[in-house]
């Protein structure tokens, strides 16, 4: 166990490429067997988490937006869905970690310039991202996927990737703009989560430093 705050839990521990797509995962219906989650994220500072999540509070206001705002111990940026699981699945954790030991990228700066809905369903996401997709999050994204395919594992990616941070879901739509202050941070690692299904919990089952 290397800590915990607030509701978050943080534990130690194909010829195709172009498939497996992690939006395809979020369009799913409801399967209520799911309790685990497993994706790779990254995962702001406290401070942006927080700011982001103030950004969110006063755009709920404006725009009479659900109250139900994502804590700031929850905030994180997606990058590949690992799947959905009735149970923790042991071994994927493990070959997942050993995969993402092979992962080389140098640490980047994310700049969320812009807030608006993604049109996904009844249950829009109101999310923070940018005009100009970071190319440096876009190779993690790839070299995360062709680590995956190398150890057998169902991979994600998408080609269309864009990064984003969501802050609450809601059926009203916002119109994109632009933040009057970006929303910055520096990537210095990323990390696997475990997504407890109904119980707003992370756990951190691994964690990989950028050091090129």
């Amino acid at each position: 166990m290397l800590g915990k705050a607030g509701n978050e839990v943080v534990r130690s521990h194909q010829q195709s490429f172009a498939f497996g797509d992690a939006a395809g995962l979020r369009s799913r219906k409801f399967d209520e067997t799911v309790k685990s989650n497993l994706f790779l994220a990254v995962v702001p500072e406290r401070d942006t988490a927080v700011q982001a999540v103030e950004i969110g509070r006063h755009a709920a206001v404006e725009y009479e937006l659900s109250r139900h705002l994502r804590p700031h111990q929850l905030m994180h940026v997606s990058l590949n869905a690992v799947g959905a699981y009735t149970h923790l699945p042991e071994d994927v954790v493990f070959t997942v970690s050993e995969a993402m030991s092979a992962v080389r990228a140098m640490p980047f700066e994310v700049s969320f310039d812009r807030i608006m809905s993604f049109a996904t369903g009844y249950a829009r996401p109101l999310v923070l991202t940018s005009a100009v997709r970071s190319e440096e999050m876009m190779d993690l994204h790839v070299q995360l996927a062709k680590e995956m395919w190398s150890a057998g594992l169902i991979f994600s990616y998408n080609p269309r990737f864009k990064p984003h941070m969501t802050l609450l879901y809601d059926g009203a739509m916002v119109p994109e703009r632009e933040l009057a202050e970006p929303v910055r941070w520096t990537v210095r690692e990323f990390v696997l989560i475990h997504s407890l299904v109904g119980r707003s919990e992370y756990e951190y089952l691994g964690r990989w430093p950028l050091l090129g």
